[in-house]
């Protein structure tokens, strides 16, 4: 998970939403649509989601939706911990395990019977 150092203003932490220039940010790598990042600002730690996403000739621009505050240890173990590798396959057990943890699996008999067949019949 990216850590990324930031200012915040109170009208930033009002909105819950501010504008990341993909340079002012010093990464190392593009960020996602709809991934979760870690912002220290200052003294606290907060929870991000990448919202949207917008290139230009300079820069790309993040908008990035805030979440609640993390205690600083949580914070630092999280951003420490290697972000899984992607083959670029998915398998049948990958959508299954996916549809589970979200709840999805919940909403529709079918999807559950198919989701906890192939996630417990293994």
């Amino acid at each position: 998970m990216e850590l990324i150092d930031i200012e915040l203003s109170e009208f930033t932490r009002r909105s819950r939403s501010v504008v990341l220039a993909h340079s002012a940010a010093d990464l190392g790598r593009g960020l996602e649509y709809g991934e979760r990042v870690l912002l220290h600002t200052g003294e606290e730690y907060r929870t991000a989601v990448v919202a949207d996403i917008d290139f230009s000739l300079d820069d790309t621009q993040y908008r990035l939706i805030l979440g609640g505050q993390v205690p600083a240890e949580l914070a630092l173990q999280r951003a420490g911990a290697a972000t899984p590798t992607v083959s670029g396959r998915v398998s049948v057990h990958d959508v299954a395990d996916m549809l589970a943890r979200s709840g999805a699996s919940r909403r529709i008999p079918m999807q559950r019977r198919s989701a906890d067949r192939l996630l417990f019949e293994r």
